[in-house]
């Protein structure tokens, strides 16, 4: 894995950016270096091929989301910090609308690229501990099993918002989600 703190973060954060736009079918090595403003030897020399700046680019966008995530954490545990960071997944805004559309295509090419599958387990596996551990310290009984439900809700939640309007996503993320919650108890 590449440490894209040190090496190639603005090259990254180019491929993020097009990838919200089109996908990764319009990703190349030469459309990222144009976003970026740097040369194709740049790009090759970070990167070395498009699968390489690909795997790269999904461990830059699951890391930058993380840490969105670590500052709600700081907190006590709280039924407001559990629906805070649900938030923080859902495409209410520009910001988080085009995050989602980068889960989406790397969600999509994970299914046939174990480099990504891998990544994508790792993530899933951070999101669950800390699901796990907030809604264990809420009390909610069985906490491994519900964050498991959790993700899945957020997933669908996140996939189903991206084809409404910004005011029915608000409709039924409260619809759903407060529901969610209260049947956790931690509503």
């Amino acid at each position: 894995m590449i440490d894209t703190r040190q090496r190639g973060a603005h090259i990254l954060d180019a491929a993020v950016r097009l990838i919200a736009a089109d996908g990764l079918a319009g990703l190349s090595i030469r459309t990222v270096a144009a976003e970026a403003g740097v040369s194709l030897a740049q790009v090759q020399y970070y990167f070395g091929t498009k699968d390489a700046l690909i795997e790269a680019a999904f461990d830059h966008a699951g890391a930058e989301f993380l840490s969105r995530l670590e500052p709600v954490l700081a907190g006590p545990s709280s039924p407001h910090r559990l629906r805070e960071l649900i938030m923080l997944w859902l495409p209410l805004d520009q910001d988080r609308e085009r995050r989602v559309k980068v889960w989406l295509a790397f969600a999509g090419a994970a299914a046939s690229r174990p480099a990504l599958a891998e990544s994508s387990r790792r993530t899933d596996r951070e999101l669950l501990r800390w699901f796990e551990d907030e809604l264990a310290g809420l009390g909610v009984t069985d906490p491994a099993v519900q964050s498991a439900h959790l993700l899945a809700l957020i997933d669908g939640l996140a996939l189903r918002c991206l084809v409404l309007t910004p005011r029915a996503r608000s409709a039924l993320i409260k619809q759903v989600l407060d529901s969610h919650l209260e049947g956790l108890g931690a509503g």
